[in-house]
């Protein structure tokens, strides 16, 4: 494999999108909110002042113009001062 294709597959280009976003650790009732800082085909970092442990896995709504909404679960891959990298694992469309 060419080293450019290599470097694609290693890491998904970022989008710095700031928008509003809801979590809640997964199988809990109780949703937080934050704000991305950025996303990727992959995953999203978003920073929150309520601390989660490195392994949580958290059930994810994002919400953009024109009411399309975003659903999605991912766990922690990452923590950096007060924001966490999520690595997505599945995601829905919707409409708010």
């Amino acid at each position: 494999m060419a080293e450019a294709a290599r470097q694609y597959l290693a890491r998904a280009q970022r989008f710095p999108l700031q928008v509003p976003v809801q979590y809640q650790r997964s199988g809990n009732s109780h949703w937080h909110e934050g704000r991305t800082v950025n996303i990727s085909r992959t995953g999203i970092l978003f920073q929150t002042d309520e601390p989660l442990p490195q392994t949580a896995t958290l059930d994810i709504r994002l919400e953009f113009p024109a009411n399309v909404m975003i659903f999605c679960q991912g766990s922690i891959i990452r923590s950096e001062s007060s924001a966490f990298a999520i690595r997505i694992h599945r995601y829905q469309l919707g409409r708010s």
